[in-house]
């Protein structure tokens, strides 16, 4: 972790943009910062200067103390692991039979159209429904939850 920058907004709460690394190696930039009046605690992944990455919610406690420490190891343990990997022709390919994944919206001409964040790719429904075919036959379990606790 490397803290890169701290700030504090016009009501007086603290900012942070921190760097965590995956396990592919790969550096990872989040915002953590309370917001909804000091209620909650987000990290939101940064790509570009922008929040559109994965996001992590924590409820700020009574005593007003936001939970760095707490957010700071759900990051962690969320990018310890992977669950696809993109071969060299561009095919994913599920490690673990388990997906986690934030659902978010595309942008341009598919706008209106879900986009799937898994580990650090933005994946379509139709390249996760590809990936999907090896399974053909099988079950399958689709679980909606709260925004980081996928």
């Amino acid at each position: 972790m490397e803290v890169i920058d701290m700030t504090k907004d016009e009501k007086g709460e603290e900012s942070m943009v921190e760097h965590f690394f995956d396990s592919a190696g790969k550096k990872r930039t989040f915002r953590l910062g309370v917001y909804a009046a000091g209620n909650f605690f987000e990290a939101a992944e940064l790509r570009g200067g922008e929040p559109s990455g994965i996001r992590f919610i924590l409820p700020v406690p009574a005593d007003g103390a936001p939970p760095w420490g707490q957010m700071r190891d759900k990051i962690r343990e969320r990018l310890s692991q992977r669950d696809l990997v993109r071969d060299e022709e561009g095919r994913l390919h599920d490690l673990r039979r388990t997906i986690r994944a934030q659902i978010t919206d595309q942008d341009g001409p598919d706008r209106g159209t879900p986009l799937l964040l898994i580990d650090d790719m933005e994946v379509t429904w139709q390249e996760f429904g590809q990936m999907l075919m090896t399974y053909a036959g099988w079950g399958l379990r689709l679980q909606i939850c709260d925004c980081g606790d996928e």
